[in-house]
């Protein structure tokens, strides 16, 4: 009787694992899962540049595609990414780490945005740039306060002189009938090229 039981269990949950939400390890390519693609960045607020130390204020909204082509809603728990700047063609530098803890639902079978706004100052670029990335920087024979200025004095001038890039992204969903959080893992980069 228990093995007819162990049994049923089984098929019920590899039928009901095609079929219905489950949580799932690197979801972003497996069919069913949901999909986090950066769309865009936008510059939202950019202080006149005044010479380090004084801080100057950059504002950006990285806007994500969040598809959900499963039957069920989800709902978003937290969100995380790296926001890193290239300072030569083909070399990022990490700059600050963008957190969310919204609770927002995503309907099924849909692709929504989702919008979050990072703060950078130029102080922080600077500190960022001078403690961990100093390996990168110096390898690339870059001073931090040339490409501070840099990264702040061109980014307003219409198209983005430089790319952008949201690494090590992880999205966190849960979902009614299931048990746990579902990760889902993201980067991309801005402008595509």
């Amino acid at each position: 009787m228990r093995r007819l039981l162990l049994v049923l269990i089984v098929v019920m949950f590899a039928v009901g694992g095609m079929t219905a939400c489950k949580p799932g390890l690197l979801p972003t390519e497996e069919a069913g899962q949901p999909k986090v693609t950066l769309e865009r960045v936008d510059l939202m607020r950019l202080g006149p540049w005044v010479e380090l130390p004084a801080p100057v204020i950059m504002g950006l909204g990285f806007v994500f595609n969040v598809h959900n082509p499963s039957s069920c809603p989800i709902k978003l728990e937290n969100y995380k990414f790296a926001v890193m700047f290239e300072a030569v063609p083909g070399e990022y530098m990490t700059l600050s780490t963008a957190t969310t803890y919204d609770n927002l639902y995503f309907a099924p079978k849909t692709v929504s945005q989702y919008r979050v706004v990072e703060f950078l100052d130029s102080g922080g670029v600077w500190r960022a740039l001078s403690m961990p990335n100093v390996p990168k920087m110096q390898a690339l024979k870059l001073n931090p306060n040339e490409l501070t200025k840099k990264w702040f004095t061109t980014i307003g001038s219409g198209d983005f002189p430089f790319g952008i890039m949201v690494s090590e992204g992880m999205a966190v969903f849960s979902s009614e009938g299931v048990k746990g959080d579902f990760f889902v893992p993201f980067e991309g980069k801005f402008p595509k090229k």
